[in-house]
């Protein structure tokens, strides 16, 4: 049975964990022991080993090329080392497929804002002429650096107090402690665990779960990690994703790609952490049991063991809610590497409408398609509410098809010295340098009295100018009088998988086989074929 380990509460000062059914605990050389149900404080009582950070500065499959970035930071006197992501997959009895890659990491802190700090620091005092050239590195001169954290150490050591909220008797017990539940039935709740966070709808709530719980003492801290079954993980994340209303083929293609990018991308995000993928949209979104339900049970006993794979790999099919007209090329979100089938593709034709409009979109740049479609939606694109209904329980979603907001030049001033560090004083203008096919902007430059800066990549500038992030980065910029007014189109960063317009195709009869090759050109089907096989021979 495949499992995934999910990163719940991360480095909390204490968790309050309620055990709903007996569970057996083992923690370390202690006795295991049945833990009868009732309320439990989780705090640290001696500390751990203390997490250690680097920056990560860029992302290759190709060791050769994180090496020879690695050197450049080297000879500009920036100590610098190529680590290992990920894993290889073993999925059938005959097959299995790599998810690795090779990580640029910078420098080593005690804090994971002291490691972004100084490599932010190092970076860009270098020449751009030294990095333009350089995948991964700066490509404009006032551009700040794209970094991010990678833990060094996983974590080790320590003691967990487990109090009882009914009884006096406190157990002190070495990290890690794991409740496994003799059964399937949901064993644990956590109270106080966040949802969306840093995001609009962050909120804290408290959630069941299924499959096992391990505590661990992280530093000073403890983090709370959930260990299940890969499908009952997927069973929450589809409920979370997409709702029971959408049509079948439509759930059965996210479930495929979501199982893939599961896989693809475990052990990648958090590497040198307790778990290998975090609960919230920064991985994918899992609330536990109370977002399963009998429709998601039913579409992954359709699709049981099929994934996605390109090129002897497991394929990182990422997804998004709306793309617009057509989906963005990886490279435009994330890192320099394409991705072969992670290319801008129609959202549709759906059938009957202006096929040669959408493969013309492919050709025009995205400023231009963004104009067209700004003024004009098209008609074909399968995500557009209007000639396309989405599911009663998205109707919400249609004003994020299109849609306009506005800052004053005041707010905009303090949003960029609050997002940058940098105190541009009044900022003037808005400047997109560079644009993706679906119109999302990759790198924005904005102009002050005291200066510019350049922001890259598309959620860095939807949270450069927002609160908490923008639907999108497919914007035009109108600078009136008093405002700076955002035209924009799409939810999300518009790569891969299209889930409205996954649903607005399967609603014109498309099947899920058809949606997953259109929105990921070139992935293996023979692959799943035999992949399938094997699941169902009980052998994956």
């Amino acid at each position: 049975m495949t499992t995934v380990r999910i990163g719940l509460c991360i480095r909390r000062p204490s968790l309050r964990v309620k055990v709903t059914t007996p569970v057996n605990l083992r923690a370390g050389d202690h006795p295991p022991f049945r833990l009868d149900p009732g309320e439990y404080e989780v705090r640290v009582a001696r500390r751990a080993a203390a997490p250690e950070w680097g920056a990560r500065v860029c992302t290759f499959i190709d060791r050769a090329r994180s090496e020879a970035v690695a050197g450049v930071l080297s000879r500009a006197g920036i100590p610098a080392e190529v680590v290992t992501m990920g894993e290889t997959v073993a999925w059938s009895v005959t097959g299995s497929f790599d998810t690795r890659v090779h990580a640029v990491v910078t420098g080593r802190r005690d804090s994971e804002r002291a490691a972004l700090a100084s490599a932010r620091e190092q970076l860009e005092s270098l020449p751009v002429d030294d990095t333009r050239a350089v995948p991964g590195l700066r490509r404009y001169p006032d551009e700040l650096a794209r970094v991010e954290p990678v833990r060094v150490n996983r974590p080790r050591g320590g003691d967990l107090h487990l109090v009882p909220r009914e009884v006096a008797e406190m157990r002190t017990l070495p990290s890690p402690i794991t409740l496994a539940p003799a059964g399937d039935e949901p064993a644990f709740e956590i109270a106080d665990v966040r949802i969306g966070i840093d995001f609009h709808w962050d909120h804290a709530e408290t959630l069941a779960f299924r499959g096992a719980l391990e505590l661990f003492a992280d530093g000073e801290t403890v983090t709370a990690v959930n260990v299940l079954a890969l499908d009952d993980y997927l069973a929450s994340l589809l409920g979370s994703e997409m709702r029971a209303d959408w049509p079948a083929d439509a759930l059965a293609a996210q479930a495929v790609a979501a199982r893939s990018t599961v896989l693809a991308t475990r052990a990648r995000h958090h590497r040198g952490e307790a778990f290998e993928l975090c609960h919230d949209d920064h991985c994918q979104c899992y609330q536990g049991v109370a977002r399963e339900n009998e429709t998601a049970r039913e579409v992954l006993n359709r699709v049981a063991g099929r994934i996605l794979v390109h090129g002897g790999r497991v394929a990182d099919t990422r997804y998004a809610k709306i793309s617009g007209a057509i989906t963005e090329a990886y490279e435009t979100a994330w890192e320099d590497e394409p991705a072969p089938y992670l290319t801008p593709v129609p959202c549709g034709p759906a059938q009957g409408h202006r096929e040669e409009d959408a493969r013309a979109a492919l050709s025009r740049s995205g400023e231009e398609n963004l104009r067209e479609w700004l003024w004009d939606p098209p008609a074909w694109s399968a995500a557009n509410p209007h000639t396309h209904q989405y599911p009663d329980s998205a109707r919400d979603m249609e004003r994020l098809f299109r849609w306009t907001f506005r800052l004053s030049y005041d707010e905009l001033s303090e949003l960029v010295k609050h997002r940058t560090g940098r105190d541009l004083g009044a900022v003037r203008k808005l400047e997109a340098l560079e644009r993706g096919r679906s119109g999302r902007i990759s790198h924005l430059r904005v102009h002050g009295e005291r200066g510019t800066v350049t922001v890259g990549r598309e959620l860095a500038i939807r949270r450069l100018l927002s609160e908490s992030h923008l639907p999108s980065s497919a914007f035009l910029v109108e600078h009136e009088k008093r405002f700076v007014r955002l035209e924009g189109l799409g939810w999300g960063h518009g790569v891969g998988l299209c889930q409205l317009g996954a649903s607005g195709l399967a609603g014109e009869g498309w099947g899920h086989e058809r949606i997953l090759a259109h929105f990921y050109p070139g992935t293996d089907a023979a692959v799943v074929q035999m992949a399938r096989s094997a699941e169902a021979n009980g052998k994956g």
